[in-house]
């Protein structure tokens, strides 16, 4: 196994661990890591570097209140903890509205590295492609159109990083409209 691969596979186990136990918001009550692979996966088809997948693995652990960015930089180095950091909400914004936390968003990651914006494109792709088959059930409709509305904002931020994402990001969009 490459140090590539160990990188990977670490940044995977961990994830798996930090979020066992947790579920999509669906009536199947998906693992919530089946996010996180389909974000990883995205990314690694989207050309993404080891340190790009690895960070997508764990893109929203430190949201989530799960570890923090010292912790991440102390098992997997500076390059997965900056992705994730660019790919984080500060406190302060998770609480706000959808629209209000999309705007911020996208107006943080113009600015961010590619591997920063293939990785929330991909988030984006996954959470659309949930909402195509089914709304979270803590979700009112309000709350899906802004969400979709919102991701908009993001993936019109992120777009210029992957040809492939910004493609699939529109049939994920396209489907979630439906």
């Amino acid at each position: 196994m490459s140090d590539k691969d160990d990188l990977i596979t670490a940044a995977l186990r961990y994830a798996a661990t930090l979020h066992e136990g947790t579920f999509r918001p669906d009536r199947a009550r998906t693992p919530f890591v089946a996010h996180l692979s389909e974000t990883a996966e995205l990314v690694a088809q989207a050309g993404g570097a080891p340190a790009e997948i690895a960070a997508a693995w764990l893109h929203d652990a430190v949201e989530d209140g799960l570890t923090n960015i010292a912790e991440l930089e102390n098992r997997f180095g500076p390059e997965v903890a900056n992705l994730v950091a660019a790919v984080s909400d500060a406190p302060e914004v998770v609480g706000q509205g959808i629209a209000e936390r999309k705007a911020i968003q996208a107006a943080r990651l113009a600015a961010a590295p590619d591997g920063a914006k293939r990785i929330k494109m991909a988030e984006q792709i996954s959470i659309l492609k949930a909402l195509a088959v089914e709304r979270p059930l803590s979700w009112s409709p309000d709350r899906a159109a802004a969400y979709i509305e919102g991701s908009r904002l993001v993936a019109a931020a992120c777009a210029d990083a992957s040809p492939l994402l910004a493609e699939r990001y529109a049939a994920a969009m396209a489907d979630a409209l439906r």
